[in-house]
């Protein structure tokens, strides 16, 4: 869920951004798009942490699973 609201976060400021380029001031354009860039730098740490909390999950029941074996 986080990764779909934060996905529509970033699209909006995009589209957002692009739409008031002609009417407003260029700075106020920057600003969305940097805006847009921060959350899908936050989308990415997200992504990141997520599959690196699977593959410790993972490695955590493998090694469970294996000591369990030995006996």
């Amino acid at each position: 869920m986080p990764v779909i609201k934060l996905s529509i976060i970033t699209i909006a400021y995009k589209l957002t951004s692009a739409a008031i380029e002609p009417i407003a001031d260029s700075k106020i354009t920057g600003l969305l798009e940097q805006l847009g860039d921060i959350f899908k730098l936050f989308l990415g740490v997200l992504c990141a942490l997520s599959f690196m909390l699977i593959i410790g999950t993972t490695l955590v029941l493998k090694i469970s699973n294996s000591g369990m074996m030995y006996r």
